[in-house]
């Protein structure tokens, strides 16, 4: 059994005005549990804060008492719920509604008076923390967020982004405004409840982070890759809490981010993010190591991990993006247009990476072939 660590404490420093407590909080809602209380506190100054709350509807209907769990929790910690919930479809669609959701968020936050000195806690996936996001960055010139995500994804990537974004005329994140939480409030318990695809899609996003920037990660990763894939909880929980960490020492990495983004956009973005990382870290290793900037047998150990954690189950679905290199490179051109550069991120070895300008489309195009061609015979 996987040994847990101890990580309550952890402060992550990428913040531009300082650094911003992440909360290990396990059962968050739970009687006698303070941490939420206390965080709240130490953010607003206040012995009875006002928080208004916007919740993925997904982990509302998968998460069993979910709603009488805060209303005692914030009765019995002093807490003043500033208004009923907001609550808001997950997915890709929530971020694609015309601006739908923020205005609703938004609505909400005004008619319950909130201001500067109270807090929005977003509780759900990447989408939603990006949409509740977008509107606290602009209530009122701004109020304090505290990001909660309840996906694997979410837990070691979208929690932390600097950024909240929303789509617009099927632009994916074209939208995107300066956005980072006060507090991150991680309760690993709620990755009990997701999908296995949803779950498999974490476990990508933690492979992606690893490959480029921590090798004894991905390590530890590959030595316990059949208990991620079985959803072993110990496992899991002791992975993400290392992941987090690495994330406040290393920073953030963009590696496959551009292909990642396009076959989501290709796709009308019926194809799940967590299933178009692990297709996008299989192109861009094919890549780097047709540049020679990877050893052929490093890409194989990463890829193969992948495959080992289901990760590329989504493959199947997927044959029809990947079939248009053409297409697909045209993600190239969406992210200089939203990075301000050419450069993209890509492996050199086990768990280090660098930023290479101007790739060489034809060769993404070959790499892009040859693996349609693998991937159809898997």
């Amino acid at each position: 059994m996987a040994r847990q660590k101890k990580t309550d404490g952890l402060s992550v420093g990428w913040k531009s005005e300082g650094s911003y407590p992440v909360v290990f909080a396990e059962n968050m809602f739970g009687e006698g549990n303070a941490a939420v209380a206390d965080a709240l506190r130490a953010l607003t100054g206040s012995e009875t804060p006002k928080l208004f709350i916007v919740a993925d509807m997904n982990v509302v209907q998968r998460t069993e008492g979910l709603g009488l769990a805060i209303g005692r929790y914030v009765q019995a910690n002093g807490i003043r719920l500033a208004a009923a919930p907001v609550v808001i479809s997950g997915g890709e669609k929530v971020k694609s509604d015309d601006l739908q959701g923020v205005r609703r968020i938004v609505s909400a936050a005004l008619d319950a008076k909130i201001g500067a000195d109270d807090v929005l806690m977003a509780i759900g996936g990447g989408s939603v923390l990006d949409v509740a996001g977008y509107a606290a960055a602009q209530v009122r010139g701004g109020v304090k967020l505290v990001r909660v995500p309840t996906t694997p994804a979410a837990m070691v990537d979208a929690a932390f982004a600097h950024y909240a974004a929303v789509d617009f005329r099927e632009i994916k994140d074209a939208l995107r405004i300066q956005c980072e939480p006060d507090a991150v409030i991680v309760d690993r318990s709620y990755a009990k409840t997701v999908l296995d695809g949803v779950w498999r899609g974490g476990l990508g996003e933690i492979v992606r982070f690893a490959a480029s920037a921590d090798a004894a990660l991905l390590r530890k990763f590959a030595k316990n890759v059949e208990a991620l894939a079985n959803r072993d909880w110990d496992a899991f929980a002791e992975i993400v809490a290392d992941c987090v960490a690495s994330r406040a020492k290393k920073g953030d990495t963009h590696f496959a981010e551009w292909s990642a983004y396009r076959l989501e956009s290709m796709s009308g973005y019926k194809l799940p993010h967590g299933y178009a990382v692990p297709l996008a870290i299989c192109i861009d290793c094919a890549y780097a190591v047709e540049k020679g900037i990877l050893a052929k047998e490093d890409s194989d150990f990463i890829c193969r991990l992948l495959f080992d954690c289901r990760a590329l189950d989504g493959l199947a679905h997927s044959q029809h993006l990947i079939s248009q290199p053409d297409n697909i490179l045209y993600g190239l051109d969406a992210w200089k247009l939203s990075s301000g550069s050419d450069e993209v991120v890509l492996p050199t070895g086990l768990g280090v990476s660098m930023a290479v300008a101007a790739p060489d489309r034809e060769v993404y195009k070959k790499v892009i072939k040859e693996f349609m061609a693998v991937s159809t015979a898997v």
